[in-house]
């Protein structure tokens, strides 16, 4: 609870009585002692993240962190809120106004869950506005994540908090040594020194996709009666001349130690001039497969980590 405000006095006094000569003799107010309540400046931090971590993925909108600060202590204060970006692995820029473009971070204030967010430039000495004494802000850290980011790509915030001046001219000191009769200012934060610090840190998951394509003759069809689409290979084979059967094998990867799988993922492959297709030798994953002349596409709907995708298809060189 916020208790009493600074400046309020506390006064008592004292009533003495006596016996004399048969009668009760009532003296009222015979001493007095009072004091000057002095002000608490207290405030907690913390962010309201699981872990202190938001998992995100590459391309994502509208990412957010969100911290809060409540003040403590027992009269209104402002507060000046630093940001910035360390072990910055994303490559985020502050964007003040909170544009929300790829790459980018923005910082809004909002008085409570659910309220209007208000942009917040954390460069320089900024004020919140007066947080009253028990009243809180959420501080939210919204960014765009980069569609180059990779698996495991991480930038982690430092978010300090210190309290201002009435004014919001400067950092407000502790006051101490003003008497019974004034104000003093006394820290009551976690450290006693008037600033918290908050960490806190985006992290990608996303697949690890590896692509590999390779070709190898299958037959050089010298007598000109194999057959392209159903006959075993010769493992002797090696010239890729006119007539000749071949073979290429498309492999779609994604890691082992990937944080997540592949989802509706695609290929598409264009056979080069002077080879003509010839069938689908085999399929070991792929969902959808289409020809369409020269051009094959394939496609999956979910690549989980450690799995692959293969296709072969076979063709004739003209």
């Amino acid at each position: 609870a916020a208790g009493a405000p600074p400046g309020e006095v506390v006064s008592n006094d004292m009533t003495l009585s006596y016996e004399t000569g048969g009668d009760t003799i009532t003296q009222e107010a015979v001493a007095e002692a009072s004091f000057t309540v002095d002000q608490r400046l207290s405030f907690t931090f913390a962010s309201l993240e699981e872990a202190g971590t938001v998992n995100v993925e590459p391309g994502a909108s509208a990412q957010e962190i969100r911290l809060v600060l409540t003040n403590t202590g027992n009269e209104a204060v402002p507060f000046d809120i630093d940001v910035a970006a360390v072990a910055d692995q994303l490559g985020l820029t502050l964007d003040p106004a909170g544009g929300g473009e790829e790459g980018t971070y923005s910082v809004f204030l909002l008085d409570e869950p659910g309220g209007t967010p208000v942009a917040y430039d954390p460069s320089g000495v900024v004020s919140t506005g007066p947080i009253p004494a028990d009243g809180s802000r959420i501080i939210v850290i919204r960014a765009t994540i980069p569609r180059s980011a990779g698996d495991g790509a991480l930038t982690s915030f430092e978010v300090s908090v210190a309290p201002l001046t009435p004014n919001g001219a400067g950092p407000q000191g502790a006051v101490r040594g003003q008497g019974l009769g004034a104000v003093d200012i006394v820290y009551g934060d976690d450290g006693l020194d008037g600033s918290e610090l908050s960490e806190t840190s985006y992290q990608v998951l996303a697949p690890q996709l590896t692509a590999a394509k390779d070709v190898v003759v299958v037959s050089e069809n010298r007598s000109g009666e194999f057959s392209c689409s159903g006959g075993s290979p010769d493992p002797e084979a090696e010239a890729f001349i006119p007539g000749a059967c071949i073979e290429y094998t498309i492999t779609l990867s994604n890691a082992p130690e990937a944080s997540s799988p592949a989802t509706f993922l695609q290929f598409n492959d264009t056979l080069p001039e002077g080879v003509t297709f010839d069938s689908v030798a085999a399929n070991n994953g792929f969902d959808e497969l289409n020809v369409e002349g020269a051009m094959i596409s394939g496609a999956v709907a979910t690549l989980a980590p450690g799995n692959s995708a293969v296709v072969r298809i076979r063709a004739t060189v003209d």
